[in-house]
């Protein structure tokens, strides 16, 4: 699914009778609803045997009193990927090409992945995943749309990964094996940042990267290497990517571990959430501190338990999806969450039931995709270095010294 956005300021709270929640599909009918109420209840969760308090959101458009309150929202626009043809989408097709082989695609539960933004600019991730080698192809009549109705729109692609076993992996085996367990996924002081996958090609999935103003944040991961961020500085020079490193994961993706929320304005600092089980490097976050960000360590998830056949980990409970500066969405699970967002921090909160996600590996960030939003290249970050950032020796990288967890002072 994915999502254009048409956001305005002037939101406000009033009272509404309380309907049905929604369930997980209907994302999109919240997207495009101008107003949303909540309730809480107790709810059994089959897939994990554990009961949960669920923060649920529903939909109405009547203004009756109630002890239910509700946000007033602007619509959003949503757009859905179609076939090419009559034909019903598929994915069970082998992949094969001259460099390997696959059984089976991931689908299109996730197109945060493997597609972004950057102003004008649509961008399709080099992934370097064999199961997703052509996911954005089934994105084109989407695209093609919006190509035929914007003069402005520009449309790239860096060079295609062979994705070669022998070429672009250490492990010529890693696509072969039911388990990547072995695949380290944290280093210790000699291993440079090194993961299963070399710097032979460029790669990275549009998902490695997070963006806040002038500045994209970049994360070296399994799915992103350093040719990748070398590709983006040379391609937007307007733009300024800093790396992002996290000793204790290399696991793919940044939008579990750092989520800029809220930009700095006169007298308030900026708000940026971290994940107290991949902390960042000291000297990289030194950038936020500088620039009156204050970092704050997202709550832990409300469980860690997840479903047998689940493709991610308890730590997307901070996958969530950031409308604007004051009114965020988030998993209807995660009281811990809401109650840091919306009691402590000020902001307006909706929440959807999207724990059946965990099957498909995303949350409710992975499952959008900026296509146009109101927004503005805003430099939030003016005390840095950048060029001496860009001289890194990126190769050999070895800070470890991660940030320090503590508890968070109520605001």
């Amino acid at each position: 699914m994915s999502h254009k956005y048409e956001l305005k300021s002037g939101e406000s709270l009033r009272a509404i009778p309380f309907v049905p929640r929604l369930g997980p599909e209907q994302l999109a009918t919240l997207a495009e609803s101008v107003i949303v109420a909540s309730s809480i209840e107790d709810t059994f969760n089959e897939d994990i045997g554990e009961v949960l308090t669920r923060k649920q959101t529903s939909i109405n458009e009547s203004s009756h009193a109630t002890d239910d309150r509700i946000l007033h929202k602007d619509k959003i626009d949503v757009c859905r990927p179609t076939s090419l043809s009559n034909e019903q989408l598929k994915f069970d097709q082998h992949l094969v090409t001259p460099n390997f082989t696959s059984t089976y695609q991931f689908g299109l539960a996730c197109p945060r992945d493997v597609i972004i933004t950057l102003g004008d600019t649509v961008v399709e991730a080099p992934t370097a995943t064999h199961f997703r080698y052509f996911e954005t192809e089934y994105y084109k009549t989407l695209l093609y749309s919006i190509w035929s109705r914007s003069s402005k729109m520009k449309w790239l692609q860096p060079p295609k990964p062979t994705c070669s076993p022998t070429r672009m992996f250490y492990d010529v085996n890693y696509w072969q094996r039911n388990s990547h367990d072995k695949v380290p996924t944290s280093i210790d002081s000699n291993s440079s940042y090194k993961t299963n996958l070399n710097e032979t090609e460029i790669a990275f999935d549009a998902a490695d990267i997070m963006r806040a103003g002038k500045d994209i944040f970049y994360k070296k991961s399994k799915t992103a290497n350093n040719q990748g961020i070398y590709w983006l500085r040379r391609t937007f020079p307007h733009l300024r990517f800093r790396m992002m490193h996290f000793p204790g994961n290399l696991d793919r993706h940044l939008d579990t571990s750092l989520v800029p929320l809220r930009p700095p304005t006169s007298g308030s600092p900026g708000i940026v959430l971290i994940n107290q089980n991949r902390p960042p490097l000291v000297s990289e976050m030194k950038l936020f501190t500088d620039n009156d960000w204050r970092p704050i360590w997202g709550p832990l998830p409300a469980t860690d338990t997840l479903p047998p056949f689940a493709l991610c980990s308890s730590n997307r409970n901070l996958n969530l999806l950031s409308l604007n500066d004051h009114c965020v969405i988030i998993e209807e699970c995660e009281m811990p969450l809401y109650r840091l967002l919306h009691d402590e921090l000020g902001f307006d909160v909706i929440t959807c039931p999207f724990r059946v996600l965990n099957e498909f590996g995303g949350g409710i960030h992975c499952v959008t995709w900026d296509i146009r939003r109101q927004d503005s290249c805003i430099d939030y970050f003016p005390n840095q270095d950048y060029e001496a950032e860009c001289l890194l020796e990126l190769d050999n990288y070895s800070d470890v010294v991660m940030l320090a967890h503590h508890v968070e002072k109520k605001l």
